[in-house]
């Protein structure tokens, strides 16, 4: 009797982890019907996981469901243990005028741990970063890094607007925006030695207000179209990969996205699940190096690196 109890569970968590997946997989179709199958796309390598696990333990005589359990935690250790094979122990060759090292880093608004940020951005030497969750008690590494990153933006002026940007070469800030259709964001133009290029910091709503969600990288992705010339979006977009927010964002921007490692949650320890953690680039650039993930110091967000290189115009 309790075997097949057992059984019959693994069978429906099963079933439950292949819908999940097709919900996954087939995301762009099924949102057309309801916008929270997206949810299920934030763990549609999870749902895998579990298919696969619960298929193999249905097989086995013997202790299936304890062989399903031990499954599903390796595929979660494995998802973890991915994201720290590309996790950076630091640059310390400098870019030159068409390389460009980019980090975005969401530090969290509940992070003191300013030091550790501090130790982190000199050990990883970006050449512009993005902040996300970066509030006024943060501020002190404005003086702390000046003579790296002397050039700086930022939306303190703005109520609830978390975002900086920090950059070894000068910046002019564009324009920054809180209350509208799309997310909030700091638009600077970094003037980079081979060239002006326009950044955006994003920080985008998440679950459960997808809704609200989906407008924002619409709105967004309109909004970064319209700009002409080179441009990096970095940011956190609390969606992963299979996502329609990224497909969505991505499709109307005509960016390219650079990034797939997990970066939250942190507190998981050497184990993040979730890649929301992301930057996008126009044609003029292509990724020469990374993606990278750095030390949390003290955030529940892993930041991520990516070097890019500028093309060179054609003749």
């Amino acid at each position: 009797m309790f075997k097949r109890f057992v059984r019959n569970w693994q069978k429906v968590l099963c079933a439950l982890g292949l819908a999940g997946a097709i919900a996954g997989l087939f995301l762009p179709w099924l949102t057309t019907f309801w916008l929270g199958f997206d949810v299920f796309s934030q763990f549609t390598v999870h749902f895998l996981i579990v298919t696969a696990a619960c298929a193999i333990g249905l097989l086995l005589p013997r202790h299936s469901l304890v062989v399903a359990f031990v499954l599903v935690v390796l595929g979660g250790v494995a998802i973890g243990g991915w994201a720290m094979l590309h996790k950076s122990d630091g640059f310390s060759k400098p870019t030159d005028g068409w390389h460009i090292r980019v980090m975005s880093f969401n530090t969290w608004l509940h992070n003191v741990d300013v030091d550790a940020i501090r130790r982190e951005i000199m050990r990883q030497k970006p050449d512009v970063l993005g902040f996300v969750e970066f509030q006024a008690d943060k501020r002190v590494l404005y003086a702390q890094l000046q003579a790296d990153y002397p050039y700086r933006a930022d939306c303190a002026e703005m109520p609830h607007c978390y975002l900086a940007l920090l950059s070894r070469w000068p910046v002019k800030k564009v324009r920054a925006r809180f209350l509208w259709m799309g997310p909030p964001y700091l638009h600077v133009i970094v003037n980079a030695p081979s060239g002006p290029v326009h950044v955006f910091v994003v920080h985008t709503l998440r679950f459960p207000w997808l809704g609200s969600q989906y407008k924002q990288v619409r709105a967004m992705a309109r909004l970064v179209k319209g700009v002409k010339g080179a441009r990096i979006v970095m940011g956190d977009f609390n969606a992963t990969p299979f996502s329609v927010m990224l497909h969505t964002f991505i499709r109307g921007s005509g960016l390219k996205r650079q990034t797939w490692l997990p970066t939250w949650p942190a507190w998981a320890g050497p184990l993040p699940q979730l890649a929301i953690d992301h930057v996008f680039i126009s044609p003029e650039f292509e990724r020469v190096d990374g993606p990278w993930i750095g030390d949390n110091a003290g955030s529940d967000h892993f930041p991520v690196i990516v070097t890019l290189r500028r093309r060179q115009p054609q003749p």
